[in-house]
């Protein structure tokens, strides 16, 4: 499980770091080229797609660790069964949020077959059709972190040494 856990996490943070990459690329590339009196037309589309969807990539990397955005000022102060308690509540609701996220945006890329994009022949659903998926693996990663976390008697997101 923790071979599973490493790889996910790894795939997740590599294709993301590749995403923004390639923003950064794309992004540059533009600046120079508009001095030279030229340019891409499908910059900025690009890069907000490629930005939303390298979050959501980096999203499930940090299911997978446990260091997603939450507060744990009660796991600080509830010792024992307290903590863990509240740790498996914030698990269940970050699972919760990601399969309702993955349901929704499911419905969006279903309804959206319009082509309104400034580059050639690409549909809105290209850009959707990811997201739900991307989801599920964050919901996936989040079971996947607190079944290490509670069957190897650490802390959320922590390997045992």
């Amino acid at each position: 499980m923790r071979r599973l856990q490493q790889c996910l996490d790894t795939v997740s943070a590599t294709v993301s770091g590749t995403l923004i990459g390639l923003l950064v690329i794309i992004l540059s590339y533009n600046v120079f080229a508009r001095f030279l009196g030229g340019g891409i037309q499908w910059y900025m589309e690009t890069s907000q797609y490629f930005n939303v969807w390298a979050m959501f990539f980096v999203g499930i990397s940090l299911c997978m660790r446990g260091e997603h955005l939450r507060i744990n000022a009660l796991e600080e102060i509830l010792p024992g069964a307290g903590k863990k308690a509240i740790q498996l509540l914030v698990a269940a609701a970050t699972v919760a949020f990601y399969l309702m996220l993955a349901y929704a945006t499911f419905l969006l890329a279903s309804r959206s077959k319009q082509v309104i994009s400034t580059m050639t022949y690409f549909k809105m659903s290209y850009v959707y059709w990811p997201i739900p998926f991307l989801c599920l693996a964050s919901a996936f990663s989040t079971v996947v972190n607190t079944i290490l976390s509670f069957g190897g008697g650490g802390d959320p997101g922590k390997e045992k040494s």
